[in-house]
């Protein structure tokens, strides 16, 4: 599950500084290295996801101790934003990119990147991680 927030997060930090330094030519080889790596930080997050359900059947953990009843409910919420609003704007930003000349960011870039909203759902996204990470770990409610 390290493995995966460490692609997600750092990925998204990365093509997130990236855009906002205006290079076109760097944003477009970063989403194009982005690509390759989201597939396997999803597998990743399903994989743990898969390991969690199989460790509580065999350890005999109780699947609705609320610890794990909200790392449900987070795990959900990542997935969720994930498909909802990071997949598509990822999509956008892509499009936008190889639209805009080598030189400068488009019109419809920069208002892509300077979007109110990435910043809002990325830090929203930031504190459902922390907190899943953080449920994981020190199991509170049990």
């Amino acid at each position: 599950m390290f493995v995966a927030v460490s692609i997600f997060v750092g990925q998204g930090m990365l093509s997130g500084l990236v855009a906002r330094s205006g290079d076109v030519r760097a944003l477009r080889r970063v989403l194009a290295i982005e690509d390759r790596f989201a597939p396997v930080g999803g597998g990743i997050f399903l994989l743990g996801i898969v390991f969690g359900f199989i460790t509580a059947f065999t350890g005999d953990l109780d699947l609705t101790a609320t610890w794990l009843v909200i790392g449900y409910v987070l795990s959900a919420i990542i997935l969720l934003t994930a498909f909802a609003y990071h997949i598509p704007y990822a999509t956008k930003l892509k499009a936008a990119a190889e639209a805009s000349p080598d030189d400068q960011a488009s019109q419809d870039l920069r208002a892509l990147v300077e979007a109110p909203s990435g910043r809002w759902v990325n830090a929203f996204d930031g504190v459902v991680w922390l907190a899943l990470i953080y449920v994981m770990v020190a199991k509170p409610f049990s």
